[in-house]
């Protein structure tokens, strides 16, 4: 099964859960932002290295994240301004994870964190950027396995397991996130490179 095969399974599970929320009023800008300051938290707990507790409240900030969509398309309601919302809360949350793994008490016993985590954080965001970069130039460009989901689930078994095995497996965690995101990010960039060769700027 491929990584896009599993990311749908995972939103069919969700499914049932969407229209309960559309009925308590929730709308996919609530769902966003909801999602991003129970992210917040979670970031919190994981910089206190309270790592169970965080995690726990993680998964279920990335929820909410997983049926914004989903409400917006159900209520008919989903809108260009709606998808960049979506996008830079998902970027925002993302960067707010690894600074407190990187600035908390992970960080403070694994200087390799001080590397670990620019090159994670440097190499997701460019994944991101690469295809908004290749789709504003009219280039589809979804290739590649480290998407955000990947990473966000590598990050949360991380801090999960660091509750059990210690910190050490955040640190390998990001650090697989780190050399995913970079081969990620250069297969992205050769796609586009190769599908937009010829074809002149407007």
């Amino acid at each position: 099964m491929n990584p896009e095969k599993i990311r749908m399974a995972f939103k069919s599970l969700l499914r049932p859960v969407v229209p309960l929320l559309v009925k308590l009023g929730v709308t996919p800008a609530g769902a966003t932002i909801t999602g991003f300051f129970i992210t917040f938290l979670g970031s919190c707990f994981v910089w206190k290295g309270t790592y169970l507790t965080g995690g726990i409240i993680l998964i279920l900030g990335s929820l909410f994240d997983a049926v914004d969509g989903s409400i917006a398309r159900l209520t008919k309601t989903s809108s260009r301004g709606g998808a960049a919302l979506d996008s830079v809360m998902d970027r925002i949350g993302e960067i707010l994870v690894l600074t407190a793994v990187l600035a908390g008490k992970a960080g403070s016993e694994h200087d390799s964190l001080l590397y670990i985590i620019p090159m994670a954080m440097g190499g997701s965001l460019l994944v991101s950027y690469v295809r908004a970069r290749a789709e504003g130039l009219g280039i589809d460009c979804k290739v590649g396995l480290f998407t955000r989901t990947e990473r966000l689930v590598l990050v949360i078994a991380g801090i999960v397991f660091s509750s059990f095995w210690g910190s050490e497996v955040l640190v390998w965690s990001c650090a697989v996130i780190a050399a995913g995101s970079w081969l990620t990010a250069l297969q992205r960039l050769l796609k586009v490179t190769r599908d937009g060769k010829g074809i002149p700027l407007d």
